[in-house]
């Protein structure tokens, strides 16, 4: 005898599946030294690697990773003016931020107290 069992899955069970499924690998490393519109930062030690950037205006993604043993925040500002960022990156926490860009120079930054004055900033410049 043979019983027919119907299973259907929910939206968190199929969250979890195609989760572990999906390549944990970071994408590629755009800006000076890589390709294509993706930038990997690294956030650590108080520092951003890299904290110079160069990049071609437009549709940037920066895949920002805290390899660090602190809280630490991704902030892009052009003059005083706050453009994008991601706060709450905790230690080993990657997040993605996707910003258009036209070209001029940025600063990066963390502004937790005292990340400025132990040296989390950088340089970010946007060509044509």
């Amino acid at each position: 005898m043979f019983r027919r069992v119907l299973f259907v899955a929910s939206p968190i069970a199929l969250t979890a599946v195609m989760a572990a499924c999906s390549s944990s690998t970071p994408p590629p490393s755009g800006g000076v030294g890589g390709t294509g519109n993706v930038i990997n930062v690294q956030a650590a030690d108080f520092r951003f690697d890299p904290s110079t950037i160069t990049t071609a205006a437009g549709k940037v993604t920066f895949h920002v990773k805290n390899a660090g043993a602190n809280e630490y925040e991704f902030e892009i500002f052009r003059a005083d003016q706050a453009v994008a960022e991601i706060e709450g990156l905790v230690p080993g926490l990657e997040k993605d931020l996707t910003v258009e860009l036209p070209a001029g120079d940025y600063r990066i930054e963390c502004r937790l107290p005292g990340h400025l004055e132990q040296g989390m900033k950088g340089t970010l410049t946007v060509t044509q």
